[in-house]
């Protein structure tokens, strides 16, 4: 079965599999997640979806991103940053943060 070509302005889909690997379907090879932040440095868009389930993926793989930058490379988000992140965490400010943070970074 031929694969549908993705449309210019379409995110590239990305699939999960269960042992954790990921699966760039446009280019049909695996990925890590450094090349998905060396795609979104380039402003490549793309989703992360489980190969099984169809779930979406792409926060989670989001955020593992940043666990591992912020992991193995130089800490750029500051402590105090992390945990007024987490303590917004149940709050009614977590309605507000969003549409803000979109407004503030323009996303």
């Amino acid at each position: 079965m031929a694969r549908k070509k993705r449309e210019p302005g379409e995110p590239i889909v990305i699939k999960k599999y269960a042992n954790r690997r990921l699966y760039n379907t446009e280019t049909s090879s695996y990925v890590t997640l450094d090349h998905l932040a060396e795609m979104i440095k380039g402003g490549e868009e793309f989703i992360v979806h489980d190969a099984k389930t169809g779930e979406d993926l792409t926060r989670t793989v989001l955020t593992q991103i940043i666990v591992e930058k912020e992991t193995n490379e130089k800490n750029m988000l500051p402590l105090s940053f992390l945990r007024q992140l987490i303590s917004l965490y149940g709050d009614g400010l977590q309605a507000w943060c969003p549409p803000t943070c979109r407004a503030r970074w323009k996303c």
